[in-house]
């Protein structure tokens, strides 16, 4: 199947779920922030959802049970029908999907669907994708897998075959703001919640919906930088001291917003059709990616890397 927008393929998951014709597998892939990931969640909430509506209902006891955020770091989704998977470590070994395949092969608790989430589908190891293959080529009925991953191509060929395709284009970022901005949210907010979204309209609305105020303050940070001190900017980064939970949220959250900023003045830059200001802007979006692979790869002190991104800026 083509690559499509979010909505398209997710309505051909919904005339599927009405029509009864649910494939027992599903291959969803795509680029980070494409959506495929919570379009995949989004399915197995629809598939398990007791109300029967063309959406979840979010009112039922299913619904319920397979909220976002009834889903612990720790434990996975509640509801003991949708079965979690990912990687563990490197890779997803075979006992996690012989557990799965045990699982599934179960009656549905709730008397309804029985669904399989593997997420990072691609690190599946060779062991491991055959004991899915024999799950893949005897589906139980009412028991659907649906396998996530960002390069489909690095699963065998025997299991990609045996599920429906999904592939996910993320959307741009201009066609993202201008929904927003039609569900009511300012220029501003609508520009920021689809530069985090990633190219996901529901990722962005999630953003909209949860707070920008801290993304907010951080763009105003950025916007004031060549006109505050150094030790002013060193103030600021001191927020990113320590090797935490909130500090690594807060850091990721960072080279988000930095990226975007540059994003937006690149944009700017081309339309004035100014070469010093892109070229400027090009080198420092560089940098604060380069600095986000470094820190995601060797772990480095957040509190450096956020004070040289922001003195680069006030040079």
């Amino acid at each position: 199947m083509a690559a499509g927008s979010q909505e398209r393929i997710r309505a051909e998951l919904r005339l599927a779920r009405e029509q009864q014709r649910v494939h027992g597998a599903y291959l969803f892939e795509g680029p980070p922030g494409s959506g495929m990931r919570e379009s995949a969640h989004w399915f197995a909430r629809l598939l398990l959802c007791g109300a029967g509506e063309s959406e979840p209902c979010e009112r039922c006891r299913d619904c319920v049970k397979t909220a976002p955020k009834s889903t612990p770091d720790a434990g996975g989704p509640q509801h003991p029908d949708l079965k979690l998977i990912e990687p563990d470590g490197a890779s997803i070994k075979v006992d996690q999907i012989r557990a799965l395949r045990r699982e599934l092969g179960l009656v549905a608790n709730e008397g309804g669907w029985r669904v399989g989430l593997i997420l990072g589908a691609e690190v599946l190891r060779v062991e491991a994708a055959n004991a899915l293959l024999k799950t893949l080529e005897e589906p139980r009925p009412r028991t659907t897998l649906l396998l996530v991953a960002t390069q489909a191509s690095r699963l065998p060929p025997t299991v990609r075959s045996r599920t429906i395709h999904l592939r996910f284009a993320p959307e741009p970022e201009a066609a993202l703001r201008a929904q927003l901005q039609k569900q009511g949210l300012s220029e501003e907010n609508a520009w920021l919640a689809a530069a985090l979204g990633g190219g996901s309209l529901h990722s962005a609305q999630a953003w909209a919906e949860e707070s920008l105020d801290e993304a907010r303050e951080m763009v105003a940070l950025l916007e004031r930088a060549p006109r505050l001190s150094a030790s002013e900017l060193l103030d600021f980064a001191e927020a990113f001291r320590g090797r935490n939970e909130a500090t690594r949220a807060r850091t990721e959250l960072l080279f988000q917003v930095h990226s975007a900023f540059a994003r937006r003045a690149i944009e700017a830059a081309l339309a004035q059709d100014s070469s010093a200001e892109l070229e400027l802007w090009l080198e420092r979006a560089d940098a604060g990616e380069r600095a986000r692979r470094e820190w995601a790869r060797r772990n480095l002190n957040p509190q450096l890397l956020v004070e040289g991104l922001l003195l680069e800026l006030h040079d």
